[in-house]
């Protein structure tokens, strides 16, 4: 959105003829559409409950700089014959940069200063993205990462919609450029009207395209659909087809007034009535877009009965000049202010980082922004304009990337030097044991780096052994000899998956062969649940899981048990269906799975869920309060959640079925703890940390054979 932002007072019309397709006037209405645009945005972020939608303010900014640029080209062209690409990208660089590369070296220091260092790796990395202008891709693989998306919000993660614009600045000229060669290429002489009317054919396909793309994707994958540049393509086609747009004054008229104010009240109504759970961008996106479209159609001259009147008075106009760094730094404020001053986001504080944004980026704009873009010497030459942006960009990049490595160097020796502990008496979960006599839960010495715990997020193993829920794919993996004495099956969802510490471990010693069946957010069940934080096709995916994974354990006669584990606290809120309560349906739903398996003549093993952290960022928590880590502890009647799984295992009746609870690996008669023995216990909110895991194979291995053998 920077160019919906930053642009000059140079677009529209003349007085005479304020048609939004000739390009010599500036329009104030713009600048307080840019207004409206920014406000909605930043009181989402700070009221996200009270503007549920107005994440749609961004859409906006796209619809705003398709039309500018457009409009900028399409004169170019027009005037000169050509369009200037080195001047062209010289432009938007002197406009663009300097504000974004001051918010991201500032972010930097800040971050540094502020932020707990588990934090740091992950806001590096997305600055270095940011600053490359590819944060939403950067964005879109952690969405689609299901073990990230607990991971605390980066302060320059907004970047992602100015990764997508200037995405789309670098090709938008090349299209035009192309489309225009191919029409004279064609014929000899080309009237303006029909080079017009082919670059519109041109837009008007690429809208299409990309909008049925959006609409796709955002039912597919809607994680990854919301960032990427191909299904946001279609929005800047809509204010480009406004630029190329001849209205005729006489009949549009009357007819003008209305369009705006119907575009003004569709914004509106889209960022209060829009929610989390709209299925966005995809088609809902069409009334956001259009509505911003239809203001831009709806000018006309000065009158108070039209919108662009009123969007063209302060303080609408003031607010759109100073947009951009609005924008631009409102994020990081709401990121940092908070764990700079270790309070809540108070109603005082949310009105102090707003009255805090308009007073900086009204400084940064006209201190900083505005003297460089208006330099005489850069403006009048390309290559200077180029080659400082350039430098900038490359020293933000170089900086930002030597910050993460020295992280990363600072995250391998501390986990170098906590892999040679497991095994030494007190150490994570041994601190728990009988007859131990460590002096306290949290160990003495350094206490793992949050940075580590926070790095197990990205555990490759992780990702191999795992199967996406939107997947059909039954991903496996295999650890240990298969003439072990023990074989075994684990199944669940990305809390079975956390035990992989353990699992290996145990096949490393030669204990067992294991085989895991791991698929986020899908237990083992047999039949289909209607969770309501997931689609009915979410549940259907999960159960055809169950069903095809439910057929290979059955077969494999060389398994001697299955493993079972999940989470399944959100199992005790299932709602009444067809006059059955829906934990008898769960009970039905686990139970004929394990029934089942006993009757090939396996055993079933459940292990009761980990404890709860209350959804608190064990990492965070810990890197906020390490001379106070019971801040990091949760009661016991507290932590110990309800387990759906474990209450099915139990009504089952089945002697073959049985129940390892290893909560006293986690927890004493009083706590659970976040920290126990050094060792971080959890990567998240509510995983655990590889590292911990392997500290409980002693107590996974004592109580599966203690079941095991039960008759």
């Amino acid at each position: 959105m920077e160019l919906a932002l930053a642009e000059t007072r140079r677009t529209e019309t003349s007085a005479a003829h304020p048609h939004p397709t000739q390009v010599d006037r500036f329009r104030p209405d713009i600048q307080g559409l840019r207004a409206v645009a920014v406000g909605v945005v930043v009181l989402y972020h700070l009221w996200p409950y009270r503007l549920s939608g107005g994440y749609v303010g961004v859409d906006v900014f796209f619809v705003i700089s398709g039309y500018l640029i457009t409009s900028h080209l399409w004169r170019e062209a027009k005037d000169r014959g050509r369009i200037a690409l080195r001047s062209f990208y010289a432009r938007r660089a002197l406009r663009l940069l300097p504000a974004s590369l001051l918010v991201l070296a500032c972010t930097a220091v800040a971050s540094l200063l502020i932020l707990p260092d588990g934090r740091w790796g992950n806001t590096f990395k997305q600055i270095v993205a940011s600053a490359a202008y590819v944060q939403n891709w950067q964005l879109a693989r952690n969405e689609t990462d299901y073990l990230l998306q607990d991971a605390a919000d980066s302060p320059v993660q907004h970047f992602w919609s100015l990764s997508v614009e200037e995405q789309f600045y670098a090709v938008w000229p090349l299209l035009i450029i192309a489309t225009l060669w191919l029409v004279t290429r064609s014929r000899a002489a080309v009237s303006e009207v029909a080079r017009r009317r082919s670059v519109m054919v041109a837009l008007g396909l690429l809208l299409i395209a990309s909008l049925a793309y959006s609409v796709y994707a955002t039912a597919a994958a809607p994680n990854l659909a919301y960032f990427v540049t191909p299904t946001r393509v279609w929005e800047f086609a809509i204010g480009a087809m406004c630029a190329l747009l001849v209205l005729d004054e006489a009949r549009w008229l009357k007819s003008r007034i209305v369009l705006g104010w119907l575009g003004l009240g569709a914004i509106i109504f889209s960022a209060c009535f829009y929610t989390k759970t709209t299925s966005f961008p995809g088609h809902a996106a069409l009334l956001p877009t259009l509505g911003a479209a239809a203001v831009i159609l709806g000018a006309r001259r000065p009158s108070p009965v039209s919108v662009s009147w009123w969007l063209g008075r302060r303080p609408a106009t003031t607010l759109g000049d100073i947009s951009y760094a609005i924008y631009l730094w409102h994020w990081p404020l709401l990121i940092l202010v908070p764990i700079a001053i270790q309070q809540d986001l108070s109603m005082p504080l949310r009105l102090t980082i707003l009255a805090a944004t308009i007073v900086i980026s009204w400084l940064s704009t006209h201190l900083f922004e505005t003297p460089i873009r208006q330099n005489n010497f850069l403006r009048s030459r390309r290559w200077p304009s180029l080659a400082i942006a350039a430098g900038g960009v490359a020293t933000m990049l170089a900086a930002a990337v030597a910050a993460w490595a020295i992280v990363d160097v600072r995250i391998d020796i501390a986990e170098e030097r906590f892999a040679n502990a497991v095994g030494r008496p007190c150490y994570g979960a041994a601190v728990f044991d009988d007859g131990t006599s460590c002096p306290t839960v949290f160990g003495e010495g350094p206490i793992m780096p949050a940075s580590l715990a926070v790095k197990d997020q990205s555990n490759p193993e992780y990702e191999r052994c795992s199967n996406w829920v939107d997947t059909k794919e039954i991903r496996t993996c295999e650890f240990g000899q298969r003439d072990s004495a023990v074989r075994v099956a684990f199944v669940g969802d990305s809390h079975a998956l956390q035990w992989l510490g353990a699992i290996e471990n145990l096949a490393g010693q030669g204990r067992w062969h294991a085989t895991t069946f791991f698929k986020t957010s899908c237990a083992l069940a047999e039949g289909v649940r209607d969770l309501p934080s997931h689609s009915m096709e979410y549940w259907r995916n999960c159960a055809e899981w169950g069903q095809e994974v439910t057929r290979r354990l059955i077969e494999d006669d060389g398994l001697d048990a299955v493993i079972v584990t999940a989470n399944t606290l959100e199992y005790k809120f299932l709602p009444t269906h067809d006059g059955q309560d829906g934990r008898e349906r769960a009970d039905e739903a686990f139970g004929s799975a394990f029934k089942k398996i006993t009757s090939s003549g396996k055993k079933v093993v459940v292990i009761r869920d980990t404890p709860s952290t209350n959804l608190v960022s064990i990492p965070e928590c810990v890197g906020a309060n390490m001379n106070n880590l019971h801040k990091c502890a949760l009661p016991r009647e507290a932590a110990l959640p309800y387990d759906q799984l474990v209450q099915s295992a139990l009504n089952a009746g089945d002697p073959n079925v049985r129940v390892i609870d290893l909560s006293d690996g986690f927890c004493d008669k009083t706590y659970c703890y976040g920290v126990a023995g050094n060792v971080i216990v959890y990567r998240d909110t509510n995983h655990l940390t590889w590292q911990y895991a392997e500290t409980l194979t002693p107590r996974l291995w004592s109580e599966f054979n203690r079941v095991i053998g039960a008759s």
